[in-house]
């Protein structure tokens, strides 16, 4: 299943590792650490400046701009299809 996460993207909702609320980027080091890095990879896509949540994939990180909640409504939506 691919799941629309805003921007023009589709994830193929297999390959995400986890959704996270993008204010945690401010309160975690750890995750800055890994945007950094994916930054110089050049492998983010996505607008930080709209983003509400923050969708790290086996190979890039997506900015959205949809809430956690409304992503995870989405995959349970196609799930049921």
């Amino acid at each position: 299943m691919f799941i629309y996460i805003g921007n023009d993207d589709v994830v193929e909702s297999k390959k995400i590792i986890i959704i996270l609320d993008y204010q945690l980027t401010y309160s975690s080091p750890k995750l800055r650490q890994l945007i950094n890095k994916h930054k110089e990879e050049d492998s983010i896509h996505g607008s930080e400046e709209d983003a509400k949540s923050v969708i790290i994939t086996e190979d890039c990180i997506y900015y959205s701009p949809f809430s956690t909640s409304t992503l995870k409504k989405r995959d349970e939506l196609y799930m049921q299809g």
